[in-house]
């Protein structure tokens, strides 16, 4: 007996149904989802590939006074009488998500309508729907303003510390000369005359104006460092530290210290402020070094894809490296006041490498030796000057 008008048990499903299960999947995951959206504290919008408004989250409905009636399937640029019409909004929506797929903290300042100027922080995922290969874009906005008047009143104030501390070690400097040459000469005067005790008083009060020269001297240097234009030229990185070994030749030969260079660029970068950072590297190497041997210092260069990275390494005391970061502030000295100096030199040549649009960070292994990196872009993006690559010579 025939069976064919008989469905199998497990045959294909009826097209109609397999529809109609799809989109009941689908609406429970899009509820699921928007459910989660609603939860979020940041103000945050799924938007269809036309970028309407699927749902958005609570939080953006009480953020910019708007309600839910007038935001759900509305186009992004009508919602509040356009307030959300902003060009750069659009250019980042409609040119750079379709093709990235991501937004990563862009940042917009508008004069919102209801809320007044406001600097708002993007993110954006591109979501794809596998059964109809539709799009779905996830934003989120975080208003900073708050966060970023604090920034930039931190940042009045802290220029303001600066332009005092340098008033204040400029003004200072001429009497502690004063005071200083005074002392030396005095010293020479009574020289034999004074007892030991006496003797050691006006030796320790010398070397103290002494340290507090060298300290005013640093002090000087930073806030110099942090504020001198830059000027950019085409330098090889070997007449730099031609130069920052010429002023350190002295302290050099007393420490017998032995010093060896590999090949270096030439790069698009102020020359002053890169000989004063390997000037500081290699007389901080000098300043660490081992009582037990000679300093040893080898430099060398790295090409990268969009950096030079550039290495000092040196066989000397070395450090914690859970000190690392903290030896990069201002007056962090690890080793005390047994070895001599500010606590400036390495604070002031991160702040010269920054300013390059470079990074500096230091690997250490105590009783051996640290290595000082530091890198220089030599992309066009870190300057309106078009900076050509990096150019390493033949070695």
């Amino acid at each position: 007996m025939p069976h064919d008008h008989l469905e199998p048990r497990n045959g294909p499903a009826n097209p109609e149904e397999t529809l109609r299960r799809t989109e009941i999947t689908w609406k429970d995951a899009f509820s699921y989802a928007a459910s989660i959206v609603d939860t979020v504290r940041e103000p945050m919008l799924v938007l269809d590939g036309k970028l309407r408004v699927k749902t958005a989250s609570r939080a953006f409905y009480s953020t910019f006074n708007v309600s839910r009636e007038a935001t759900e399937g509305r186009f992004l640029y009508d919602l509040g009488d356009g307030q959300w019409d902003i060009p750069l909004l659009r250019r980042l929506l409609e040119e750079v998500l379709p093709k990235d797929k991501t937004l990563h903290d862009f940042e917009i300042v508008h004069d919102f309508p209801s809320l007044g100027l406001r600097v708002m922080l993007l993110n954006a995922q591109t979501l794809w729907r596998e059964d109809d290969d539709s799009v779905l874009f996830l934003l989120a906005i975080e208003d900073i303003t708050e966060r970023k008047r604090i920034e930039e009143e931190l940042l009045r104030s802290n220029e303001g510390l600066q332009r005092f501390a340098y008033a204040a070690a400029h003004d200072l400097r001429t009497p502690l000369r004063g005071a200083l040459l005074m002392a030396k000469l005095l010293e020479k005067h009574v020289e034999g005359k004074l007892d030991p005790a006496a003797s050691e008083m006006l030796a320790l009060s010398i070397d103290n104006m002494q340290r507090l020269e060298i300290l005013m001297r640093d002090l000087l240097n930073y806030s110099e460092m942090g504020n001198a234009p830059l000027r950019y030229t085409m330098v090889p990185l070997e007449e730099a530290l031609k130069t920052a070994l010429a002023n350190l030749r002295h302290h050099i030969e007393e420490e017998g210290a032995i010093i060896t260079v590999g090949a270096l660029p030439k790069l698009l970068a102020d020359r002053t402020q890169v000989a004063l950072i390997f000037q500081n590297l290699i007389g901080n190497a000098m300043k660490f070094r081992r009582e037990e041997e000679a300093p040893r210092i080898s430099i060398d260069a790295l090409q990268e894809t969009n950096d030079c990275q550039f290495s000092v390494t040196d066989n000397g005391r070395g450090f914690d490296n859970k000190f690392s970061t903290q030896i990069f502030e201002p007056f962090k000295r690890l080793h005390g006041q047994s070895v001599r100096g500010s606590g400036i030199g390495l604070a002031t040549s991160k702040r010269m490498v920054e300013r390059m649009g470079g990074r500096i960070w230091a690997d250490s292994i105590p009783g051996e030796g640290s290595t000082f990196y530091f890198t220089l872009p030599n992309d066009s993006s870190q300057s309106m000057i078009q900076k050509p690559p990096c150019e390493m010579p033949p070695t």
